[in-house]
């Protein structure tokens, strides 16, 4: 079925405003950094799994394990196609030293969590928000692997399971078998989920456009390297995961939802593991701030074009 390009942009529409309000909350000084680094465990560790299990309860359509796999799989090779677009991208930007790392993680992960799956629900559907959490499983241990091996520089690269097994992994390992196994959850307890689940995309927005509130403007938009890196992120990612993955997957939700992802700014958590290792977080927080601004236009531009 074909993306009905109005309907998204009044769905992107409200994420944007959400988002503006976060930012204005911060430019006034209501919310912060204090209310971040409070809020986003919160949304981390209890509104987005109660999201990914929402996604499942009550859900009567018959896939088999197999085919949940072959789309983790085709999950993996969307991330690995990001990969090359920020390898192609670093090399001719000629970047050095630590901004080499820097880049290409702001070029290589999207935020998946807190932008991704509220779009992929706003467009797809609750239901869809499951597919699309499968996308944790490679993120996180391809994040912390190869994503931290970038910072660190020929120091210690040993994987940390205490992070790749994050809550929203758990939940959807947790969802995949219920959906699987098609488990009764009593009405009083998928109540509560659902509700916890609404909660979802207007703390995720408020949290993005308070972090943005704390980068300076002039700055970010003044850097030609920011804007390229984040057309790499926006739209030659997400166009070369379509031009791949559509030879092979016929669906188009099931398309969709690997583009949407790709298509996403540059992942929060890159300035966190930036300040971890000692490199420049200032530059991840200009992507990440230029490719979310951007983002708001090019996600509905690519499913107009795209499907």
């Amino acid at each position: 079925m074909p993306v009905e390009i109005a309907s998204v942009l009044a769905k992107m529409a409200m994420l944007v405003l959400l988002m503006l309000v976060g930012y204005l909350c911060a430019r006034l000084r209501v919310t912060g950094p204090e209310f971040n680094r409070r809020a986003t465990p919160v949304v981390m560790n209890v509104l987005l799994p109660a999201t990914i299990l929402n996604s499942v309860i009550g859900s009567e359509e018959p896939v088999s394990g197999t085919v949940l796999l072959g789309y983790l799989g085709v999950l993996f090779l969307a991330l690995l196609l990001c990969f090359v677009a920020a390898w192609l991208a670093v090399w001719l930007l000629r970047a050095r030293g630590d901004e080499r790392g820097v880049l290409w993680l702001t070029m290589a992960f999207s935020n998946n969590a807190f932008v991704g799956f509220p779009v992929v629900e706003v467009v797809f559907g609750p239901a869809a928000v499951f597919y699309a959490a499968i996308s944790n499983i490679p993120f996180n241990l391809m994040l912390y692997t190869v994503g931290t091996a970038q910072l660190q520089q020929g120091e210690g690269r040993r994987m940390n399971w205490k992070q790749v097994l994050s809550t929203p992994l758990v939940a959807t390992l947790l969802a995949a078998v219920l959906f699987l196994t098609r488990v009764p959850v009593p009405q009083v307890l998928g109540d509560t989920i659902s509700t916890l689940a609404a909660a979802t995309i207007p703390m995720s927005m408020l949290i993005v456009g308070t972090s943005l509130g704390g980068i300076p403007v002039k700055k970010a938009f003044g850097s030609a390297r920011v804007y390229l890196a984040a057309a790499v992120r926006l739209l030659a990612a997400p166009v070369l995961v379509w031009l791949v993955l559509r030879l092979f997957v016929r669906d188009p939700v099931m398309l969709g939802i690997p583009v949407i992802i790709a298509a996403c700014p540059s992942a929060m958590i890159i300035t966190v593991l930036c300040l971890r290792y000692g490199r420049d977080d200032s530059l991840s927080s200009e992507v990440i701030f230029v490719s979310t601004v951007f983002s708001a236009v090019t996600i509905p531009l690519l499913l107009w074009l795209l499907f």
